[in-house]
């Protein structure tokens, strides 16, 4: 075909020995042809920054701790010479802007070509696409290359301050999404609260209507009673006699009430004179035992000896005695009588409120024991005898809980045998 055009023209002006010029074929340019400048735009905003980390790692180049600085800057560098990892870059992009490739190949000239990139700049769409589209067009020369170059640098830089001005502004938007979710939450939880206050209230006013419900049940049941009821007495005359009667009864029963009262008073004044006997025959009983304080001794303390004719007989010398068991109301006088003895006085309850397990311990520390055997369990019984046994202490059982009885148990620890009776077993 080349050969039938040659001798066209040469037919065309009468001249046999026309010599045309070689004919060039038209190719559009690769990436690593393109002046080094163009290689940061091209990568930066042709390529993805995913897409541009698989073809490093494809080619060997990428590095775990490489930045997206880093690769990019690495990446711009392979782009001078052709390698597998252009090829690689140019094949990607060949692809992935084939219809901008294909559109803009069909133009010709630079006007053409420069129109095409200003309408791309103006509407925003596909820059990317058609900067490498007109980039590789073989119709580009230099000075329309530098021109995009400019175009693109600029756009750079507004599309930095416009991305600063969105960051700014989606700050912003962050931080009014944040007050309206408070505010949301603020709101949602008063609905809960509302919710509940309006459940709370249908609740109220349900148990309100089953209350007056029932109310109204049993008002009709009463007034079917009350129908019977009058029925039954037959007329007015019979019920108000009945009410009289059961006004004379009430009155009668309050008289009844009333001396009721009267004779509990009584009861009680009765109570109060029958302690204070009761305390007078106490205290009458202490001093014919001998334990009731003693006037005049010169060693009211029991620290010293002033003889079997005192009448405290404070022989105990301060000797610790423990009480185990006996009745809770004389407790006070047990310790009066060691105490007016010259002793020193511990208790214990024989188990029923203090511990059963503690008796060891206070026999431990006591010199001497009484026990009212009457009061205390078998249990405790026979813990205490053999406690006492085994850790030498001087014990004695008694039968009975009175005072008169502690009183010559007492005297049996401080040896006096003479007021000691067969109610006392001593214990060595």
């Amino acid at each position: 075909m080349m050969n039938s055009m040659t001798q066209l023209i040469r037919s065309a002006f009468g001249e046999d020995d026309v010599v045309l010029p070689p004919v060039v074929a038209r190719r559009r340019k690769r990436l690593w042809e393109l002046p080094s400048r163009m290689h940061c735009p091209v990568i930066g905003t042709c390529l993805p920054v995913s897409q541009l980390r698989k073809l490093a790692r494809r080619a060997g180049v990428y590095q775990r701790e490489m930045s997206d600085f880093t690769l990019h800057s690495t990446m711009v560098g392979y782009c001078d010479t052709r390698s597998a990892l252009t090829e690689g870059i140019q094949k990607y992009l060949d692809k992935r802007y084939a219809a901008a490739v294909a559109s803009l190949g069909r133009e010709r000239g630079e006007p053409a070509i420069l129109a095409a990139w200003q309408q791309a700049l103006l509407e925003g769409d596909d820059i990317a696409g058609v900067l490498w589209a007109a980039w590789t067009h073989p119709d580009l020369d230099e000075q329309a290359s530098n021109q995009i170059y400019g175009d693109i640098h600029m756009l750079s830089h507004q599309v930095g301050a416009s991305v600063r001005a969105d960051l700014r502004q989606l700050e912003r938007i962050k931080q009014d999404n944040m007050r309206l979710r408070a505010e949301h939450e603020a709101l949602r939880h008063g609905l809960d609260e509302a919710q509940r206050q309006k459940e709370r209230a249908v609740a109220g006013l349900s148990q309100q209507v089953a209350d007056a419900e029932q109310r109204a049940a049993l008002l009709a049941r009463r007034e079917v009673e009350l129908a019977d009821a009058l029925r039954r007495a037959g007329d007015y005359e019979t019920l108000f006699r009945r009410a009289e009667a059961m006004a004379q009864r009430i009155e009668s029963l309050e008289e009844r009430n009333a001396g009721h009262a009267q004779r509990a008073r009584n009861l009680e004044i009765a109570l109060a004179d029958a302690e204070a006997d009761r305390a007078a025959l106490s205290l009458a009983l202490e001093t014919a035992l001998g334990i009731a304080d003693a006037d005049g001794c010169a060693y009211p303390d029991g620290r010293g000896d002033c003889g079997s004719a005192c009448p405290a007989e404070a022989r105990l010398l301060g000797r610790c005695v423990l009480c185990i068991g006996g009745k809770t109301n004389l407790v006070e006088c047990y310790r009066r009588l060691v105490e007016t003895r010259g002793g020193r006085f511990l208790h214990h309850d024989g188990g029923q409120e203090d511990n059963l397990h503690r008796i060891d311990v206070a026999v431990a520390s006591a010199d001497a024991v009484i026990c009212q055997a009457g009061c205390v369990s078998h249990t405790a019984y026979y813990r205490l005898k053999e406690s006492c046994k085994e850790l030498g202490k001087p014990g004695v059982f008694l039968k009975s809980p009175g005072m008169g009885s502690f009183a010559r148990g007492l005297a049996a620890l401080s040896g006096d045998a003479a007021n000691a009776d067969s109610a006392i077993r001593l214990v060595d």
